[in-house]
């Protein structure tokens, strides 16, 4: 092994091999869309240029429509990203170890270890007014309330029961693994509507201990005025007047107070009934436009409880109850509309005539600006995907690639490796006891001790070489042209790094220690599946023989169970 080929695993992409080339440069990017519209549109503008004046009305339509189209699709992608981020959060405290220990033995001691995790979760995560676990009956076991940056662990006495409000009822039946998104509605305590007011949103999953039994519920009460001020933010550079409604046509956004929410106080008017023609053509799309006798209409539908219509999260479902008088979740969206009224669309068209002969001699200046403008639309948009596509195939806390990556680029690899007859191996790394260092110390530290080993890994290891993280403290090293014999000195270099390389900061040194089994294609392999299974039997030989140690995989270990 080469250690001047060393890169930084991280911040390296994988590739297919009909994929597009992993630097991207922003820069360039608009350059060249910048080049791509002007230079043909400043040769023909000047002929076009009468034509041009009899449209004008047209023309600042259609301006308006791919502007507000933007700005609307950008409220939407907006929207999609942080609930993402919200449903990750949600995972973390209701599969957390601290939370199961209490689910097992229920007494004084553990409750307090769990009231002061969701204390410290609640400290770090201001936006979340409350996080609570309620137990099978509906009844609040532990309850943190987080108001101005405060963090108050409700008295036992205080707890209430919420056996009787909807969110519970729909989460408490779903099965483990599924999450339950409420409506975007104002804070209800004790039956009355909190004064002032409280956009809330409940983000709720089963919590089970470990014999997979469901135990309750865990809730927390998402504050989305950041949301709804970033929304508020793009609605404000906005030609039209926009606003954001519920899907049953309520204001939520972009009218005065006292026309907002109005479903939480029992009034009838809505955004349908002011205009049904409109609200009747966007019953039928998620997007799209409308004009009528009151202007153009843009609107743009986002669907927080759906993501299959706003990109995946892995190992999550979604609640599909259905009760009486209430919208499967998976419908439930927003919507985000402008309104460009006619009287509006009549000043821009004069304003457009009287510019009309100042523009013809300022030609080609005019042109490199509408240039820019799509360049840089068209550069935001492919940025954005790369940014979202990045975050499907990508560990958060590692910067690795993760196990739905692998799926894609071990069967690539596989291929290649049959189809020239080459060598490729595969390592299984697991680090040795790492659930102590979690009891020990905290999950926090437990992190920063995982990327300290992924620095290792990245210092030791080929360019072609292609790390995941597999799960856990698991990790997985594909190893293309690499034979047995290369595979176990690379293993057996990383094992002895790891545990000569302690984890320390300014206040605590943490030895670790790692094991790894290796296994190598075969003629008779059909996957790479495969090589992973022999791998995997040799980690826990690895594992049963002492731990901190390589082994290779061969036919007497075949056989050997896993261990616990």
């Amino acid at each position: 092994m080469n250690d001047s080929s060393n890169v930084d695993l991280r911040s390296r992409p994988v590739e297919t091999e009909a994929e597009e080339p992993s630097v991207f440069s922003e820069r360039r990017e608009l350059v060249t869309s910048f080049l791509w519209l002007f230079i043909p549109v400043s040769l023909i503008l000047a002929g076009i240029f009468y034509a041009f004046s009899n449209q004008t009305q047209k023309y600042e339509l259609q301006t308006a429509l791919i502007r507000e189209e933007a700005a609307l699709n950008n409220a939407s992608q907006l929207t999609s990203l942080i609930f993402v981020q919200k449903l990750s959060d949600l995972f973390v405290l209701a599969e957390g170890e601290v939370l199961r220990a209490y689910l097992h033995e229920k007494n004084l001691k553990n409750w307090v270890r769990v009231a002061r995790e969701f204390s410290l979760f609640a400290r770090r995560k201001p936006k979340y007014m409350q996080i609570r676990y309620l137990d099978n009956q509906g009844m609040e076991i532990i309850r943190i309330n987080n108001l101005e940056g405060e963090q108050e662990i409700v008295p036992r006495s205080q707890l209430q029961d919420k056996s009787g409000r909807y969110y519970f009822k729909e989460s408490y039946q779903l099965n483990q693994g599924a999450i339950y998104i409420s409506p975007l509605d104002l804070n209800v305590e004790k039956g009355v509507i909190e004064q002032p007011i409280r956009p809330t949103i409940r983000f709720a999953t089963p919590v089970v201990d470990g014999y997979g039994e469901k135990r309750g519920v865990l809730i927390i009460n998402y504050d989305p005025d950041e949301l709804l001020q970033r929304i508020e933010e793009i609605f404000i550079t906005r030609l039209g007047q926009a606003v954001m409604l519920n899907s049953d046509g309520y204001w939520l956004l972009g009218k005065p107070e006292d026309e907002l929410w109005g479903f939480m106080y029992g009034r009838e008017e809505t955004f349908k009934d002011d205009h049904p023609e409109v609200w009747s053509a966007m019953e039928s799309s998620d997007k799209g436009s409308f004009f009528s006798d009151d202007g153009l209409f843009v609107f743009q539908k986002t669907y927080p409880m759906d993501m299959s219509k706003q990109g995946t999260l892995e190992n999550i479902e979604f609640s599909e109850l259905e009760e009486p008088g209430q919208r499967r979740v998976g419908e439930r969206h927003w919507i985000y509309l402008s309104h460009i009224s006619k009287n509006k669309i009549d000043e821009l068209t004069l304003k457009r005539l009287v510019v009309a002969a100042a523009t013809y001699l300022m030609l080609f200046f005019v042109t490199a600006l509408i240039s820019l403008f799509f360049a840089r639309n068209s550069v935001q948009k492919k940025l954005a995907y790369r940014q979202l596509k990045e975050f499907a195939t990508t560990d958060a806390l590692t910067g690795l690639s993760n196990r739905r990556e692998l799926e894609k680029v071990g069967e690539r690899e596989f291929r290649r490796a049959q189809r020239f007859n080459r060598e490729l191996s595969v390592m299984m790394l697991d680090l040795d006891h790492f659930k102590q260092i979690n009891d020990t110390h905290n999950h926090t530290m437990g992190d920063e001790v995982l990327r300290h080993v992924v620095d290792i890994l990245a210092n030791v290891t080929r360019g072609q070489d292609i790390l995941f993280r597999y799960g856990g403290e698991e990790f997985l090293m594909l190893l293309p042209e690499t034979h047995e014999k290369g595979a176990k000195f690379l293993a057996s270099r990383i094992c002895a790094l790891v545990a000569d390389n302690a984890y320390e900061n300014e206040h605590v040194r943490i030895p670790v220690t790692i094991s790894i089994g290796v296994g190598t294609i075969e003629a008779g392999d059909k996957s790479y599946h495969e090589i992973l299974i022999r791998a995997d039997q040799a980690l826990y030989q690895a594992k049963r023989t002492g731990r901190n140690r390589v082994v290779v995989y061969d036919d007497s270990i075949a056989d050997i169970k896993p261990i616990d």
